[in-house]
């Protein structure tokens, strides 16, 4: 089972969040899958972002590319 969760924040978020449902829809069909749940709900915005752990690593070499 593969659980996906997309936080998006932004002038064009509603569009942005259509176009994803949109793909992911494309592609359970491309695979003839049935049993899919696809869910997109509007959040408050806490003014901050928790990142994954896994993504951790990334962020981190983000930042020094920036110095």
């Amino acid at each position: 089972m593969k659980k996906l969760e997309v936080v998006i924040k932004g002038e064009h978020e509603e569009e942005m969040g259509r176009e994803m449902l949109s793909g992911i829809y494309g592609v359970i069909q491309n695979y003839g899958y049935t049993d899919v749940s696809v869910r997109a709900d509007t959040i408050a915005d806490k003014g901050c972002i928790q990142i994954p752990e896994f993504l951790k690593p990334h962020v981190q070499s983000v930042k020094e590319r920036r110095v």
